[in-house]
């Protein structure tokens, strides 16, 4: 007989870390599925009681997914954040956020509608588990797929039509060029993904509402915020800045 998954006991985990707790290897038990991963996010937001944000992921870099976050973990551009783990890292987003609530089963058409504007923006990568390379892919989607904050941007002018090319993204950290690949979803696929998370969010009891933010998948690559075998002085902050150089226009973003 397979046991029953406890996503409460998984919840309690996670938020013991939350709550200033040392990082496990792991959790209990891995979450058997998708459900099961999604039952431990919502089990924690129950607890954190407030407004979610959210996150579009690849479960195993395949299967399109999603994380709730706390919104308080939300921040605005300059903000000099709690020190963070060795290994963290960040990532460079779009964000999008809406200026009308999203009802379930909302079309692609009426969720780009419901965007109020798109920001650029920093997802903080950093687990609350001990070394998050290490756990099951269904333990990191438990766990906001390794989310720990989201830093907004500058407004993107004209996102409609500049989301459907290259930003052409400058990333520095500490004043020094990091490489910045970009990648990410298209336009059109972040619509497909907003209107498909309208219902997963609604079944989650944390339906879209007016404000809500949701970052819609990394334009670049992890980057360390500190290089491998390196420590950086506890009292030390980086300053991290993508910068978004457009036509007649740019975008900037700041984590200090």
């Amino acid at each position: 007989m397979t046991p029953i998954f406890d996503a409460e006991a998984a919840a309690r985990v996670l938020l013991e870390v939350r709550g200033g707790g040392a990082r496990p290897v792991g959790l209990p038990a891995t979450p058997p599925d998708p459900d099961a991963a999604y039952a431990v996010q919502a089990a924690v937001m129950r607890q954190l009681s407030g407004p979610a944000s959210w996150k579009m992921a690849l479960l195993a870099g395949r299967d399109r997914h999603t994380a709730a976050m706390p919104a308080n973990e939300v921040v605005a551009s300059g903000a000099a954040l709690a020190p963070l783990p060795a290994d963290a890292a960040i990532e460079v987003e779009t964000a999008f956020v809406l200026g009308a609530d999203l009802p379930a089963a909302s079309t692609p058409e009426a969720a780009l509608a419901a965007v109020a504007e798109v920001r650029l923006a920093f997802e903080i990568v950093s687990s609350r588990y001990r070394d998050r390379t290490l756990v099951h892919p269904l333990e990191a989607m438990a766990d906001c797929f390794n989310s720990a904050g989201i830093v907004l941007g500058d407004a993107i002018p004209d996102w409609r039509d500049r989301l459907n090319g290259p930003l052409d993204l400058n990333l520095s950290l500490d004043g020094q060029l990091v490489a910045a690949t970009e990648q990410g979803a298209t336009l059109s696929q972040t619509a497909d993904f907003l209107a498909w998370l309208s219902t997963r969010a609604a079944d989650m009891g944390l339906p879209l509402v007016a404000g809500t933010v949701i970052i819609s998948g990394a334009v670049s690559a992890q980057s360390r915020l500190v290089a491998p075998g390196r420590q950086r002085p506890a009292q030390d902050r980086s300053r991290l800045a993508p910068h978004s150089r457009m036509p007649q226009s740019s975008s900037h973003c700041y984590l200090s």
